[in-house]
C-alpha cells in the first residue's frame, strides 16, 4: 500500500518563507517579552498581516485555505525562534476553525491579528477530568448566567473572546458540559496573571466569572457538546504541540553542532569526542523521528482519519525527547549554557511548559492505552 505524506514544493517554499519571517519579525521581541512577561503584540500583528493566523481558514474570511501540514510547518518554524509565538499561532488557527460557533466577525479579527481567542477549561479540581468542574451556567431570560473560576488560561489577559466550559443546569437537576463564548470584557469577568517558569510571553491567567450573562445562542458546538468540541481539536493541537517542542530542539541542535565544531579542548574541536558526537546523533535521530510522527498525525487528520493514537504518541514522545535534547546540548556549552546570555535556558523552560498544554504526558499515555488496549484498560477510578 502506498503511503505518501511527503512535503510538496509548495510546503517547502512555505517553510522557507516562515523561517525567514520568524527571524525578521518575531525574534527581535523574544528576549524582552520573556524577561518582562510581556504579551508579544508586535509579533502577533506581524503574523496577522502575513496570514499566519489564518492558514487553514477559508479565503472568504481572509485565510490561506491551506492544510494541516502547512500549519505544522508554520508552528515548527516559528518555534525555532520562540515557543510562545508558535503556541499562539497554533491556538489561533485551530480554535476558530475547528471549534464551531465563534462567528465570522471573530474569525476575521483573529486572522488579521486584531483580536485573539482562548479557551478556559481547567479548574483547581478539574484539569483532565472535566466532569469534576464546578463552573455552572443557569438559563435566565434567554441568557446563560455563568459562575466559576478557571485557571491556567492561556492568552489571558490578552484575548478578546473566551470559550468557557460550564455545567448547564437542566430542569431535572442534571447538568450538561457546554462550551460558551464569553467576551473577555463582559461584566463580571476578572483576570489575574499567573507568573510562569517558561512560555512567559504567551501569558497565563486565572479567570473569575461572577454572574456573567451571555445569550444562550453563544454556545460553541451546541449545548451539552463541551467535551466533543474539545476532543475535535485535540488530535491536531497535540501534533502541533509536538512540533512546537521539536522546532525548538532542532534549532538548539543546529546551534550546538556549529558550536562543537569550533570549541576546542586539548587541541581539537570537542565534536571529535564521542561523548559529544554520539549524543548529538541520538538526539538528532529522535527529533527527526518525532517530526515524522507529528506530521503523520496531521496527514491523517487531513484525510479525515482517527489520529488519536498517533497524536498521543507524537506529543508525549516529541516533547520528552526535545527536553532531553535541549538539556544535553546545554551541558555541551559548559557553564556558558546555563547563562541567560544564551537562549538555551529559555528554550528549556519553554519546552518544559509544553508538557502541560492540551493534556499532560501521562494523559497522552492514557490516550494511547485506550487506542491500543481498549477503554476498559485506561480505568483511572482508583
Amino acid at each position: 500500500m502506498a503511503l505518501d505524506y511527503s512535503f510538496s514544493q509548495e510546503h517547502e517554499s512555505f517553510r522557507a518563507f516562515v523561517r525567514g519571517f520568524a527571524r525578521e519579525a518575531i525574534q527581535p521581541y523574544v528576549v524582552e517579552c520573556d524577561e518582562k512577561e510581556r504579551f508579544p503584540v508586535e509579533a502577533i500583528r506581524h503574523m496577522g498581516k502575513t496570514g499566519l493566523l489564518g492558514i487553514i481558514a477559508p479565503k472568504r474570511l481572509g485565510g490561506m485555505e491551506g492544510d494541516y501540514i502547512m500549519l505544522g510547518i508554520a508552528v515548527e518554524e516559528i518555534a525555532r525562534v520562540d515557543n510562545s509565538c508558535a503556541m499562539i499561532c497554533s491556538m489561533q488557527n485551530t480554535l476558530p476553525n475547528l471549534v464551531p460557533g465563534w462567528g465570522e466577525e471573530a474569525a476575521r479579527g483573529v486572522i488579521s491579528g486584531e483580536r485573539l481567542v482562548c479557551i478556559a477549561t481547567s479548574e483547581t479540581e478539574a484539569g483532565s477530568d472535566l466532569s469534576n468542574m464546578s463552573t455552572t451556567a443557569c438559563v435566565e431570560d434567554g441568557h446563560f448566567v455563568i459562575n466559576g473560576e478557571k485557571i491556567h488560561v492561556s492568552l489571558m489577559p490578552g484575548a478578546a473572546l473566551m470559550g468557557v466550559t460550564a455545567k448547564v443546569q437542566q430542569p431535572d437537576g442534571s447538568s450538561r458540559i457546554t462550551f460558551i463564548r464569553v467576551p473577555a470584557d463582559a461584566p463580571g469577568v476578572s483576570c489575574e496573571l499567573m507568573p510562569e517558569m517558561g512560555l512567559r510571553s504567551h501569558q497565563l491567567g486565572i479567570v473569575r466569572l461572577k454572574d456573567v450573562r451571555v445569550p444562550v445562542e453563544h454556545t460553541l458546538g451546541g449545548e451539552g457538546q463541551g467535551k466533543a468540541v474539545l476532543y475535535a481539536r485535540w488530535n491536531v493541537s497535540r501534533c502541533l504541540s509536538a512540533l512546537n517542542a521539536l522546532g525548538a530542539a532542532q534549532q538548539v541542535l543546529d546551534d550546538t553542532i556549529e558550536f562543537v565544531k569550533k570549541k576546542e579542548v586539548y587541541g581539537k574541536a570537542i565534536g571529535h569526542y564521542q561523548a559529544i558526537s554520539f549524543p548529538l546523533v541520538e538526539h538528532s535521530t529522535r527529533v527527526e523521528a518525532g517530526r515524522m510522527l507529528a506530521y503523520r498525525g496531521l496527514w491523517m487528520n487531513t484525510r479525515g482519519e482517527n489520529a488519536a493514537r498517533i497524536a498521543g504518541m507524537a506529543k508525549w514522545s516529541g516533547i520528552t525527547d526535545s527536553i532531553a535534547a535541549i538539556q544535553d546540548c546545554l551541558q555541551m556549552f559548559g557553564a556558558s549554557g546555563y547563562l541567560k546570555a544564551l537562549p538555551l535556558e529559555r528554550r528549556l523552560r519553554d519546552v518544559l511548559g509544553l508538557t502541560f498544554t492540551g493534556g499532560t504526558i501521562n494523559v497522552m499515555k492514557l490516550t494511547v492505552v485506550k487506542e491500543l488496549l481498549g477503554a476498559s484498560f485506561m480505568d483511572i477510578s482508583g
